[in-house]
């Protein structure tokens, strides 16, 4: 595969261009480091064609929650010391250890002898968690290797730059650890599907999914994501109400004015659309007879995930192997009044995934589909002036599916304000477990070798495990 600047260039301006859909795009996360040169240069034809290509189904769904989520009011410490320490620090933001969800987990006992508890405004997941489903990655977070707070002070250890930055940690983390300009422009969803793209028999053009817009998780060399609105579609496809003469002179005049134009990057914008809008239609028909799903809850969310469902369903009509999906929720940047905001917003998280959850089991998709939720960063454990909290580092993500070991995974940080994983005096914790690592595990379940994972997760070498266990 040539590989030449202006390729590049234009990639990546098409990349930037993948939100077709009527769903509501996200703004386009920037980096300032972001380049457009590839990463190490693979020859990624090359590389999806020696890949074995697998014969089961399997999808990743990101859930990426917009604004850094406050995970430290999701799993909660709930025995008497460690949920006085919560108290002190979190003061107006507390949540009262008699109304915990308790999280119990014998294997991975907490170093410091905390128990820990679910928010009751979560409660639809305790169920899944209870049926080991559910995991808690703990004190998660972008990293480029292992640090300490001493490390982090005299800066002997590389470190992300501009902590505490949505855009930043937004790519950092959907990027799974891109640190460098010369690493490349691609999203860990992206890379997977573009190791994948052999796998894909049918219509490739379905093998990133997005709900919610664009996004940079999605964006690979050879694959991008597809936008598509909660009903599935970009629009209606003519041909589900028209004759073949009449649809005929309607794709003719379509192309004539799709390519009508010389110029280059509104030729190769044109190009993409019609193959999106084909593309479409196959889908608009594929779901045609299909039965509408039900047992999602209202919202957007629910919205966005009952689609996937749709699409995962006739996955196989039209050749898929191997998909990931993209939906999201915004207004988790609770600087203030949060006891109104967070509450309702983690009440929808957990509806919507305790429901795809049971709408994959009563389908018999429970071990090929895994659910996972995302934020760039979690909130200083200090509650501020403003009955909010601020930006922070390291959090919580819940990872879900039949093919998930279920309990709490990595440590939870020592939650002494200025304490030793306090670099902030107000409760910005570390992180533990890198980005990568959580991203290698789901990646070796989806099937890449233990071997290629630096491939997906570029950072993984300087972390002592790739794989952290919560994956069959």
């Amino acid at each position: 595969m040539r590989n030449t600047t202006s390729q590049r260039a234009r990639r990546r301006f098409l990349g930037q261009l993948g939100a077709l859909a009527g769903a509501a795009a996200r703004p386009v996360i920037r980096h300032p480091a972001a380049a457009l040169s590839t990463l190490g240069a693979l020859n990624w034809s090359r590389l999806a064609a020696a890949a074995d290509v697998p014969g089961d189904y399997k999808a990743l769904i990101c859930i990426f929650l917009y604004g850094g989520n406050d995970s430290h009011n999701c799993v909660i410490p709930s025995d008497p010391d460690g949920h006085a320490t919560y108290a002190r620090a979190r003061r107006g933001l507390t949540i009262e250890a008699d109304t915990l969800l308790p999280l119990p987990d014998a294997a991975h006992l907490d170093p410091l002898g905390r128990s820990f508890g679910l928010n009751p405004d979560m409660a639809a997941l305790k169920p899944v968690y209870d049926a080991g489903r559910l995991a808690a990655t703990l004190s998660v977070g972008p990293l480029v290797e292992p640090l300490t707070k001493q490390q982090y002070r005299d800066r002997t250890r590389r470190r992300p730059p501009s902590i505490g930055s949505h855009s930043d940690q937004q790519f950092q983390t959907q990027t799974c650890g891109i640190f460098d300009a010369d690493m490349g422009y691609t999203g860990w969803h992206g890379r997977l599907s573009d190791y994948f793209y052999g796998s894909n028999v049918g219509l490739s053009t379905f093998t990133n999914v997005s709900l919610s817009g664009d996004n940079v998780i999605q964006v690979g060399e050879q694959v991008l994501p597809y936008a598509v609105n909660t009903r599935g579609e970009i629009e209606v496809p003519v041909s589900r109400f028209v004759g073949g003469g009449l649809q005929g002179r309607l794709d003719a005049g379509r192309r004539a004015l799709l390519f009508g134009t010389p110029h280059v990057f509104d030729g190769a914008y044109s190009e993409k659309k019609a193959r999106a809008l084909e593309g479409n239609q196959a889908l608009a028909e594929a779901l045609a007879d299909a039965q509408p799903i039900a047992g999602f809850p209202p919202g957007r969310l629910g919205g966005q995930l009952q689609a996937i469902a749709q699409i995962i369903s006739v996955a196989s009509r039209i050749g898929i192997r191997r998909q990931t999906f993209f939906a999201s929720m915004g207004g988790f940047d609770t600087h203030s009044d949060q006891n109104n905001r967070h509450p309702r917003l983690i009440r929808e998280l957990a509806d919507g995934m305790a429901a795809f959850d049971a709408w994959a089991q009563a389908n018999g998709l429970g071990e090929k589909v895994t659910t996972f939720s995302a934020s760039e960063f979690a909130r200083t454990f200090a509650m501020n002036g403003n009955n909010g909290s601020d930006h922070a580092w390291s959090g919580v993500q819940f990872v879900q599916g039949a093919a998930v070991r279920g309990g709490l995974y990595g440590r939870m940080p020592d939650q002494t304000i200025d304490g030793p994983d306090d670099v902030g005096g107000r409760g910005r914790f570390i992180p533990d477990t890198a980005v990568d690592q959580v991203a290698a595990t789901l990646a070796k379940w989806y099937g890449v070798p233990a071997d290629d994972l630096p491939i997906i997760c570029p950072n993984i070498a300087n972390f002592d495990t790739d794989d952290l266990g919560f994956m069959v």
